[in-house]
């Protein structure tokens, strides 16, 4: 390294700090407005929603229902009101609480024994003792053994003096005594019981509360399709409580909801940008915006035909637009996430619904990954595999209701049916205003601009024929190789049509176009015809400007070369002692980025040098060491730092450049006619004589 270089080294690096800080503001401004769109478009579409729709149709508690509601999923819930009344009638069972009064209990036990033991004149008073002493001694022990038996018969049985008169008199009745003792018996048991029993209003509220806990709430099961509540019918608040847990809204403004889905979004928002920074070709401001518009838009769809009562499928949409136009690492966590909240947002959380959101969207985004990995270049076969993966979702969906137990009927499979027809059309309607508005690129663009008659390569067959054919075989070796490797061929052939446009600014300056024998840089200094080639690469890029073309396709014009250096021209300069630097005669790059770009860089270097050796390749082995040499010479300069070929990968590129070169430039044997014509007569000969 000179000294003016050692120089320069901290001047690069506080460049490079600078240019990182802006990318990082960049990258942060980009991700802060895919939020702030997907917030408040999932805000105004809630907002929206309640406005005109639900504060209008939905029920309120004690408000005649505007129309029928039926459950949507399996549960059993407690019948509030069946509950009340049965533990009401159970509760009215219980009329008083009677409390035996212990002291006077225990007085009467006392007479009863006293009376018992024969010690009349401590219970009975004159003149009812002189009354009863005047009696017979056979009417005296009759008259005792009836007291006897009736007090310890009906003691703490009764309440007041009415209640023991009675219960007395029931008693005597059944004894065979004169109704002159009866009438003793009856004034001895008068003194000798005395009422014990007193009403106790709060024991017996009690007792009923005990006895109401003891029944059992009243389960009801619903099953999906059951009639909830009735057009016209009063709500209740058990009926909005059993509403509730089916997941419909009430008429109130639904602050949970939007506070849940502003929530889930926010979150959700940090996934794929994680995604996206794992990438090494990061998504431009503008396909960010594009994301965020593609998730409004089936937001909005899903919530504008869930007022039908049906689940249209937006996940398909998403799946479509996304994996066609974007990386499928990054488009696979943008419609599983999407998705799921496109049906929060438009059914609410009710569990049932929020998991058949989850199994379609992962669903749609597994399949749309396999299906879209290669992506299809005609029209119909982009809209037949999503009409297919739509009925997949609408088999699938169908399961889900069947396995948990969801509503649905006879026209599920037939909205299933329609939304597939309806996506699949869509998204190949506005894929193309998709990508004139947001700068992404589809199979069918790439088709487009690969076709012969666009405005750029025709200028090139016209202008620069040597440089068509150029990127002619370019296109055709790293297509081949990317289709071995797996890779978007589409993307790689259209890169290698475009990779030398700015060669139509200074077409005979480069060896392809000059005619045999004429070399216009022989009378131009080297660092001259070094500048003048180099610059055809800015040169592209504002071409491309000029013509619009797709952001992707400008990286294989920037990167085709990358960083390396013009070393014929800088050696002569050398040679010739020009005051000049290597970093002159360098390419301004960036190396290769992407594994696109760096097969481009790869093809068109091998075809380069085969059309420099122009001869004809007498066996594969100089072919094999031709190829060989370029690709390690890219290796060695750094060009492939960036891109993650591992070395069986590039064992593919290699031998699949070697087979399309062998066919191309292959040595022909012509013999001599006098020769071949005297062969063909010996032969003839030969087959007479036979």
């Amino acid at each position: 390294m000179s000294n003016g270089e050692k120089r320069q080294e901290p001047i690069k690096k506080i460049v490079s700090q600078f240019k990182a800080n802006l990318e990082l503001k960049a990258s942060n401004k980009q991700y802060i407005a895919f939020r702030f769109i997907l917030l408040t478009a999932a805000c105004l579409l809630v907002i929206g929603n309640w406005f005109v729709f639900d504060r209008l149709e939905n029920y309120r508690i004690g408000y005649p229902s505007t129309k029928t509601y039926f459950a949507l999923t399996s549960s059993r819930y407690e019948d509030r009101s069946a509950t009340v009344e049965l533990r009401q009638r159970a509760a009215s069972r219980i009329i008083d609480v009677m409390v035996q009064d212990e002291k006077i209990s225990s007085e009467v036990d006392n007479k009863i024994e006293l009376f018992k033991s024969g010690d009349y004149s401590l219970v009975l008073e004159n003149p009812l003792l002189e009354l009863f002493l005047g009696l017979p001694n056979l009417a005296q022990s009759n008259i005792v053994s009836t007291v006897v038996k009736i007090a310890e018969s009906t003691r703490n049985k009764s309440q007041n003096r009415d209640e023991q008169t009675v219960l007395i008199w029931k008693e005597l009745s059944t004894v065979k005594l004169s109704q002159s003792n009866k009438n003793v018996a009856f004034q001895i048991l008068d003194k000798v019981l005395n009422p014990s029993l007193n009403s106790d209003s709060e024991m017996a509220s009690r007792l009923r509360d005990d006895v109401a806990q003891q029944i059992p709430p009243v389960v009801r099961e619903i099953r999906p399709g059951e009639v909830l509540i009735q057009k016209g019918q009063v709500v209740t608040p058990s009926l909005a409580k059993l509403l509730g847990s089916q997941g419909y809204p009430d008429s109130r403004f639904p602050y949970r909801h939007l506070v849940f889905i502003l929530g889930a979004i926010l979150l959700w928002s940090f996934w794929p940008v994680w995604i996206e920074n794992g990438l090494k070709e990061k998504l431009t401001f503008r396909q960010w915006i594009y994301i965020s518009v593609i998730l409004s838009l089936a937001w909005f769809l899903e919530v504008l035909f869930a007022r039908t009562g049906g689940y249209s499928m937006a996940v398909l949409g998403l799946t479509g637009w996304l994996c066609l136009t974007l990386p499928v690492s990054i488009s696979y966590h943008v419609v599983l996430g999407g998705g799921i909240i496109s049906v929060m947002i438009a059914f609410g959380t009710n569990p049932g619904i929020v998991a058949l959101g989850c199994i379609l969207a992962l669903f749609s985004a597994g399949i749309g990954r396999i299906l879209f990995f290669d992506p299809p270049n005609q029209r119909v076969t982009i809209w037949r595999n999503l009409f297919f993966l739509g009925l997949c979702l609408g088999a699938v969906s169908v399961a889900v209701h069947w396995g948990l137990v969801l509503y649905y009927t006879y026209q599920l499979p037939i909205l299933s049916v329609v939304f597939s027809l309806f996506w699949s059309t869509l998204v190949i309607a506005l894929l193309p205003m998709w990508e004139n508005l947001f700068d992404v690129i589809s199979p069918l663009r790439l088709l487009e601009l690969s076709h012969p008659s666009q405005p750029l390569l025709k200028r090139l067959q016209l202008e620069a024929p040597g440089t068509y054919h150029h990127t002619l075989m370019v296109g055709t070796l790293a297509e081949a190789a990317a289709d071995k490797l797996m890779m978007n061929g589409l993307l790689v052939k259209a890169g290698a049509y475009y990779h030398d446009i700015g060669k139509l600014k200074n077409p005979r300056y480069f060896v392809e176009n000059q005619l045999r024998g004429e070399n216009v840089h022989d009378e131009l200094s080297p660092s001259l015809s070094g500048l003048i080639l180099i610059s055809h690469v800015r040169d592209g890029l504002e071409i491309a400007d000029d013509a619009k073309l797709p952001k992707t396709l400008k990286r294989f014009i920037a990167e085709h070369h990358g960083t390396t250096v013009q070393k014929y021209f800088y050696e002569k300069a050398l040679a010739l002692d020009e005051n000049t630097t290597i970093e002159q005669f360098r390419y301004p790059g960036p190396s290769p980025q992407s594994r696109e770009t760096a097969l481009v860089m790869l093809a068109d270097s091998v075809e380069a040098a085969v059309k420099t050796k122009n001869k004809t390749f007498e066996n594969i082995r100089d072919l094999r060491l031709l190829v060989q040499s370029v690709i390690k010479q890219k290796i060695d300069a750094g060009q492939l730092r960036s891109v993650d070929f591992s070395m069986r990968e590039m064992a593919v590129i290699e031998s699949s450049f070697i087979e399309i070169l062998r066919s191309t430039y292959h040595s022909r044997e012509v013999k001599d006619i006098s020769k071949s014509v005297k062969e063909a007569l010996e032969r003839k000969e030969k087959q007479n004589i036979k």
